[in-house]
């Protein structure tokens, strides 16, 4: 997975992923930020995933939701933010939901990817 970390003119990170993780990059940057605490719960998941002590696990953040198992991690918004974008309008509705709303990865590149992260954020703390 190609990633791109920089610094918005507030200062706050932002991580831009390559086009089909591009959801991970919007995850970093709005429901992780510098949340070291996350960060290593997270990690520590994955580490418990790859030695085979957790079968699968769920993280509910503030606009996404992970969902982990021993080779993936798959990242949907969450439903609350769904039922917000959702009209009256059958047509509208099946479209809404039809976008694509999800991104996934293997295991390994997320691990990748986070510690990448913690280590673009401890620079700045």
């Amino acid at each position: 997975m190609d990633y791109q970390f920089s610094r918005d003119f507030l200062g706050n990170p932002v991580a831009t992923c390559e086009l089909e993780c591009e959801a991970f990059g919007d995850w970093l940057s709005q429901d992780i930020a510098q949340d070291t605490s996350q960060i290593n719960l997270l990690l520590n998941i994955v580490e418990k995933l790859q030695n085979k002590q957790l079968v699968d696990y769920q993280h509910n953040g503030k606009e996404y939701h992970l969902l982990f198992d021993k080779d993936e991690v798959e990242l949907v918004l969450n439903n609350n933010l769904i039922q917000e974008m959702s009209t009256t309008d059958d047509d509208e509705s099946q479209e809404l939901s039809d976008l694509h709303i999800q991104s996934g990865c293997g295991l390994a590149d997320f691990k990748l990817l986070l510690r990448a992260w913690q280590g673009f954020v401890d620079q700045t703390v």
